[in-house]
């Protein structure tokens, strides 16, 4: 994150007007990103495809006449990605991370009889810092370049600096606008794009699906998404009575109401959705007198998931019965925080309250904080850390929510200060005679490029500490010649990339720093690092969603121990955040490993286990000589359909 960086910097006002650019003779689309749609977080990637298909204006889009209710968008990135930005600046669509050569893409898809018209936007730099950017934007036929131009302009904090497209495909043509950057003196991504206009030609005269969610080629979609669709009527109006709705080519039984000259149309599979590509198709007729049929098809895809199943807990927090500002009893912390701002104030992130672990109730993270103690600046939407990841699914519901009611939270981000260091450590908690010891959490983790998340636990009352999971961020997982996970390079290696600065804090009990490389925050003895390579979990960077998970790990040395303790730690410099909720330690009853069914059709395995064996994970190699075991995608239910390929393939369960 490290926005404090630019703390120097002040934006202007925007000016007042800004360019509004000519309406042609088509009704036009205009994506303004001036409020946020359902389920669209603020400095969040954009949903896969805001803005398709509207013919009325919704949040942060402006419809004028019938809209664009035939096009289709799929926003798509190369380097970066789009992101729904809004502040006292921006309400616009980030260009994130959008270094030299890197580009951002809009797909526009028509349908078979319609032609899109993209017509212009606007280039909007988030500084007025007197640097400037160089950009080229171009519309594309797949690689095929239809028309295109380029555009330096000053970093002004303004929305001023305008590109007329006014290009018109043909019927059924996919145009892509394609904006690639390409120099300029500022070498940050403060910079975005504002009032996207486009129209469709011609005008839709009969009924048109204006709205359906899931979105067109939506990928990630939680498995437990209601469908929804809205029909406008044109000259002519829709038949509810022919409103058919099928899923995957079987007919299901969708809710169909009427008013207004809108056809609303929903519905909710029982159970989850399979992972991977579905398919749902919408039918209607209208009510002219030689009724017309409409059909529209749309695929998406259900986001790979594992159904976990959890028993009833040995030990279970889930933190609602602990006062804000405080952790529960027998919860202790110890942090290494350098505290500005001395005052507790729930609703500053850079006050003492949120210089160590802390319970807090999530509704808090509905609303904007204060950052940096900047009580002049703009109050900070920190919505991000309640994103939700769709492969979360437990005993056969998707958690959409990962915290509820209250949960503890170690937050590094938005904090002034040297560094963010914090432990946080349970109770001791006796496990005679429990085996195959588990441990769950919802885990509201994200990963900055130099920040570490370690989980870690004792038997012996933290006299010694044992590996749970240690979070870094890809690129500071190293490798060795063979490809393999060195950890002990990875522990021991200072900053790697300009910018980073790993955690470096003043030991109040001798007054020396201590320190500046990952393995400075690890308990587990120094002797034991070479082995720890199974523990890594590589992370991504600045993204709110990656690794919100719920967490499920074994802990085979915590069997018929009296006294088993686990230990968190966050150690960052402006860093994001590490929340917890729904901490549980769970005994599986030792089963053998079930026996694999597999049934070849055509160039799939569909690959099946009993249901009653919970917690195995199918796993695949190409070789059994030197394998490569990964994790098959899409374990749901204890099936799972996979390619076959050519050559051999091997699948085993691991618990």
């Amino acid at each position: 994150m490290k926005r404090s960086l630019f703390n120097n910097l002040r934006p202007v006002a925007l000016a007042a007007g800004g360019v509004f650019l000519g309406r042609g003779a088509c009704a036009d689309t205009i994506l303004t990103f001036d409020a946020r749609p359902a389920g669209q977080g603020n400095n969040a990637q954009i949903l896969p495809s805001f803005g398709g298909n509207v013919a009325d204006s919704i949040a942060g889009v402006l419809v004028s006449g019938i809209g664009t209710p035939d096009i289709g968008l799929t926003w798509r990135a190369t380097g970066g990605r789009w992101d729904y930005y809004i502040d006292s600046v921006w309400s616009a669509a980030q260009l994130d991370s959008s270094g030299v050569g890197d580009f951002h893409e809009i797909v526009f898809t028509p349908g078979a009889t319609t032609a899109a018209i993209l017509k212009s936007f606007n280039f909007h730099p988030y500084y007025d810092n007197g640097l400037d950017y160089s950009y080229d934007w171009s519309v594309l036929d797949g690689s095929n370049v239809l028309t295109n131009g380029s555009l330096t302009f000053p970093c002004d904090a303004t929305k001023n600096h305008p590109v007329t497209i006014s290009y018109q495909g043909n019927p059924g043509q996919i145009l892509i606008l394609h904006i690639e950057r390409t120099g300029g003196s500022d070498g940050t991504q403060n910079i975005a794009v504002d009032d996207i206009t486009f129209a469709q030609f011609p005008e839709p005269t009969g009924p048109a699906v204006t709205f359906q969610t899931p979105g067109q080629g939506q990928s990630s979609v939680p498995p437990e998404i209601v469908f929804g669709a809205t029909i406008k009527d044109g000259s002519t109006v829709v038949a509810t009575n022919t409103v058919m709705l099928s899923l995957n080519g079987s007919a299901v039984a969708a809710s169909v109401t009427k008013a207004a000259g809108i056809t609303s149309v929903s519905y909710q599979r029982p159970g989850l959705l399979p992972g991977g590509t579905n398919r749902y198709s919408l039918s209607f007729k209208d009510s002219a007198a030689a009724p017309k049929s409409y059909t529209n098809e749309l695929l998406f895809v259900v986001a790979a998931y594992t159904n976990l199943l959890l028993p009833a807990p040995i030990v279970f927090e889930n933190f609602d019965n602990t006062a804000e500002g405080g952790l529960p009893a027998g919860w202790s912390q110890t942090n290494y925080t350098e505290a500005l701002n001395p005052e507790l104030d729930l609703h500053n992130l850079d006050s003492a309250s949120y210089a160590t672990w802390v319970v807090v109730d999530a509704t808090r993270f509905t609303n904007t904080f204060v950052a940096y103690s900047d009580t002049n600046g703009a109050p900070v939407d920190y919505s991000r850390v309640l994103s939700s990841n769709p492969s979360n699914v437990v005993n056969g519901h998707y958690v959409k929510d990962l915290a509820t009611g209250r949960f503890v939270i170690g937050n590094s981000g938005y904090r002034n200060g040297r560094s963010q260091v914090m432990y946080l450590f349970t109770p001791d908690f006796d496990l005679t005679g429990k085996t195959n010891v588990y441990l769950s959490f919802h885990s509201l983790w994200e990963q900055n490029q130099d920040s570490l998340g370690a989980v870690e636990y004792s038997f012996n009352q933290g006299q010694t500490w044992l590996p749970i999971v240690y979070m870094l961020d890809g690129p500071d997982v190293l490798l060795d010649a063979n490809d393999n996970i060195d950890p002990v390079a990875s522990l021991t290696a200072e900053a790697m990339t300009a910018g980073e600065a790993i955690a470096v804090y003043t030991d109040p009990a001798d007054g020396q720093d201590k320190g500046g490389t990952y393995g400075a925050f690890l308990g587990v003895a120094q002797v034991q690092w070479a082995s720890l390579g199974p523990y890594f979990s590589a992370r991504v960077n600045d993204d709110p969603i990656e690794s919100k998970r719920v967490e499920w790990f074994r802990l085979p040395q915590a069997d018929n121990q009296a006294k088993v303790r686990v230990r968190f730690a966050h150690a960052g410099s402006d860093s994001w955040y590490f929340g917890i909720d729904d901490f549980g330690l769970y005994s599986l009853a030792p089963t053998a490993v079930p026996s694999l069914s597999a049934i070849p059709s055509g160039n799939q395995l569909a690959i099946s286990w009993p249901t009653d064996v919970p917690g195995f994970v199918l796993e695949s190699t190409d070789s059994l000589t030197n394998p490569t075991w990964s994790v098959v995608n899409g374990v749901a239910n204890n099936s799972v359909t996979v390619a076959a390929g050519t050559g051999n393939r091997f699948f085993r369960l691991r618990k």
